[in-house]
């Protein structure tokens, strides 16, 4: 998966990694594993909220995503949801000083213009695996279902998400069906799609 970055997680194609949640480019070379600076891989689904796998559910590139390490340790296995008065969560040396987002209590909450990104990740899993990573509800990763739509509302998909969603479709043959028909996330929990919702389509869904 650290190669794999490179094409999945490249910005415009230079081989250069752009990393989740701080949006800081970095390079292969910075990745570090474990270790306590650089950049490592996270499961926006934590392996603690659902599997311990290294197959199957945990090497899904839809949920496998470059991150600076001490962002990833801030966020430790907290789930998302909306943070007041928390700790601003910044990167380390491969995201010097770069605001990751912030963590409090029980929660985490990413920038705003990640929170979609986050949420559809999330939503792939829930749906595409559930019980085969411990994925058996979306409240398991999420603080509601009222505060994942939110963010698919309020951060849609852009083009840098469709491309990733591209080409993590042609290393692993399938795609993250909440990229290309957003609305689905309404669906799947009985609601109604909000009104001129813009699809990755062109399409007005109302």
């Amino acid at each position: 998966c650290r190669d794999m970055s490179t094409l999945t997680d490249c910005q415009d194609g230079d081989g250069k990694i752009v990393l989740l949640y701080t949006s800081k480019v970095v390079t292969r070379n910075d990745f570090i594993g474990s270790g306590s600076t650089g950049w490592n891989r996270e499961h926006v689904w934590p392996k603690s909220l659902g599997g311990f796998d290294t197959s199957g559910p945990g090497a899904d590139l839809h949920h496998i995503r470059p991150s600076d390490n001490r962002v990833n340790s801030c966020r430790s296995n907290l789930k998302y949801g909306e943070v007041s008065g928390g700790k601003e969560a910044t990167g380390g040396n491969a995201a010097s000083g770069i605001l990751g987002g912030y963590y409090g209590g029980s929660y985490f909450e990413p920038l705003d213009n990640v929170k979609g990104d986050v949420a559809r990740i999330c939503l792939y899993v829930y749906v595409r695996w559930n019980s085969s990573w411990g994925a058996d509800s979306i409240t398991d990763v999420f603080q509601s279902v009222d505060v994942l739509l939110q963010w698919c509302e309020e951060d849609p998909v852009d083009t840098w998400e469709m491309g990733r969603n591209e080409v993590v479709g042609a290393i692993q043959g399938n795609r993250n069906v909440f990229i290309d028909y957003p609305e689905y996330a309404w669906l799947i929990f009985g609601r109604e799609v909000p009104a001129d919702m813009i699809t990755p389509s062109g399409e007005a869904k109302s």
